[in-house]
């Protein structure tokens, strides 16, 4: 079954509550939605986190073949070797994504997106962000 991804990651200030969040629309009907607090982190970890996340929750529902899309263009650039990773951190990230992708059997294909076309997953990737802040001050107190 191929599906269709929207992915995005949030960091809200860079470095701070970070959430990634995603959308998996299947022909055959699978619905997928996706938001997770990340705590401290980056919009890149954000971003790549979010794809990775994607990637996993659809192979286990079934997936065979992905094209995802990102509004990321640092990401979007590692993961389509038009740009190399150079941090430690992001290079162990894009391995991540590496071995989800090699659990399609099909072909898993990357766009760059308008982030005014990713609406829904940057909402949800807003929702982790959110949490992780909540998250960051229920443990100050």
């Amino acid at each position: 079954m191929k599906v269709y991804i929207w992915t995005d990651g949030a960091a809200m200030p860079n470095g701070g509550p970070a959430g990634a969040g995603y959308v998996v629309v299947g022909v055959g009907g699978v619905h997928l939605l996706g938001s997770e607090a990340l705590g401290d982190a980056t919009n890149n970890v954000a971003e790549y986190k979010a794809v990775r996340n994607a990637l996993r929750a659809a192979a286990d529902a079934g997936a065979t073949s992905a094209h995802v899309r990102m509004d990321s263009p640092v990401v979007f650039g590692h993961l389509t070797g038009a740009s190399r990773a150079l941090a430690e951190h992001l290079i162990q990230l894009k391995e991540e994504v590496e071995a989800q992708k090699a659990r399609y059997p099909g072909r898993v294909t990357f766009a760059r997106i308008p982030r005014e076309q990713n609406g829904v997953a940057d909402e949800l990737a807003k929702n982790g962000a959110r949490a992780s802040k909540a998250l960051s001050a229920d443990r100050r107190r």
